[in-house]
């Protein structure tokens, strides 16, 4: 909780893992547990030091719906859709229409622009190398096809959310 005080108090960005993780060493004893990386952790930080912005990677893999009922009521949390989801729900991404299904609904919660589109509370990410990051841009824009996701949501998406968030712009 220290460490959240200290962020809280200058309002920083934190990065957070959420959902599965990865399991390198399959006959060494390791201190980690999914449980630990679930998305809804992030409401508690959230709404106790609301001015730290929490962005959780992989929303929440493979608990999307838990990701975005958290991230719907907590206009400080964002979610990428890094790793494999894109990947594993490829034949199936118009779902995400029914995990962000509060677009155009009054949801009494403040969004990026006031857009009304559930989806800006996505940003983009990726943990491919740099090489990867094209395919991972075809896989997002594939996404917003199949979700019909506004241009004024995918501008958001695509960078303009943190370049706010990160005071990029002028």
């Amino acid at each position: 909780m220290p460490v959240y005080e200290l962020a809280n108090q200058y309002g920083w960005v934190v990065l957070f893992h959420t959902g599965i993780v990865l399991r390198a060493k399959f006959d060494e004893a390791e201190d980690v547990a999914s449980y630990r990386m679930r998305a809804f952790h992030l409401e508690e930080i959230a709404r106790r030091f609301p001015k730290i912005t929490a962005l959780g990677a992989h929303c929440g893999n493979p608990e999307y719906e838990w990701a975005a009922e958290v991230t719907r009521w907590n206009p400080n949390v964002f979610f990428d859709l890094s790793g494999t989801t894109l990947t594993k729900m490829r034949d199936r991404l118009g779902d995400f229409k029914k995990i962000f299904w509060w677009s155009g609904e009054e949801w009494d919660s403040k969004s990026p622009e006031n857009n009304p589109s559930a989806f800006v509370k996505l940003v983009f990410g990726s943990d491919t190398p740099v090489n990867g990051i094209e395919g991972v841009l075809r896989q997002y824009r594939t996404l917003f096809e199949a979700c019909s996701v506004p241009e004024s949501a995918q501008n958001l998406i695509l960078g303009g959310t943190l370049a706010n968030l990160l005071n990029l712009l002028e």
